[in-house]
């Protein structure tokens, strides 16, 4: 068996609906990995702009993609894990990049054995660019998700056995996290940056809606914080609704 044979197998699912250019980037970040154990499935919720004809086009570039409506992300992510194959997944949504070619190969030696693997990622803005550590996850988790999706890799065993809740538009990710974590899941931190998330479209819209999500799931998951989240909430509130009058949101 050569080297590559017995390296572990990384799932890398793509999201998307109607951003063929963010698409196009992120196609570019997974082809330039230098990992040679990945397999790459692109879900596109029913795209009406030029989002099918960028998969036709590099359609050799891609393991699986499928193009249908589906209810939302999370539906999109769910759907996602179960084309995988792989032993871990990692969701790098259209418009987001790894951090650097070597990033898959970086995470993935020495070989992880821990249900959850994650990094940190690197945040750009209308502001410019944030370097955001993943280094206190567990330790926060009561009040916000502190590590990117796009930086984690999860077993896919356990996202077919626990899927994503779509009932959640923006904050599925955080309540499978906590979830996982108050179940006592095993997990690993590399300091090092995996991806780079663009946060540039961030609506205050969405960002209001994120906010409610999160807080009821942290007061669901953490009962016994409930006057510590409920002071960063409001905290929160105040910070944020200052910054969209001043520049516009930036959201998680």
């Amino acid at each position: 068996m050569s080297v590559a044979d017995s390296r572990t197998i990384v799932s890398i699912v793509t999201v998307v609906r109607n951003d063929a250019a963010g698409l196009a980037r992120t196609m570019d970040s997974v082809a330039s990995q230098d990992y040679p154990c990945t397999e790459y499935i692109i879900v596109d919720g029913a795209s009406t702009d030029e989002t099918r004809e960028v998969l036709k086009r590099r359609r050799t570039e891609v393991s699986q993609w499928v193009s249908e409506s589906d209810h939302g992300i999370y539906d999109a992510m769910n759907k996602g894990a179960r084309l995988a194959s792989g032993e871990y997944v990692c969701f790098m949504n259209a418009g987001d990049s790894f951090a650097s070619t070597d990033a898959i190969t970086r995470m993935f030696v020495p070989r992880p054995t821990s249900e959850l693997v994650w990094g940190d990622c690197i945040i750009e803005s209308a502001e410019g660019e944030e370097y955001d550590s993943a280094s206190v996850v567990v330790s926060r988790l009561h009040r916000q998700m502190t590590v990117c999706h796009q930086s984690m890799f999860t077993r896919r065993e356990t996202l077919l056995r626990r899927p994503y809740d779509i009932s959640y538009r923006i904050a599925a990710d955080y309540d499978f996290l906590c979830e996982r974590i108050l179940a006592g899941a095993s997990w690993e931190y590399r300091p090092l940056p995996v991806s780079r998330i663009n946060d540039r479209g961030a609506s205050a819209r969405i960002f209001r809606i994120g906010i409610r999500e999160k807080r009821l799931i942290a007061l669901s998951r953490f009962p016994k914080k409930r006057p510590s989240i409920l002071f960063h909430y409001f905290m929160l509130g105040l910070y944020m609704n200052g910054k969209v009058l001043l520049k516009g949101p930036r959201a998680r």
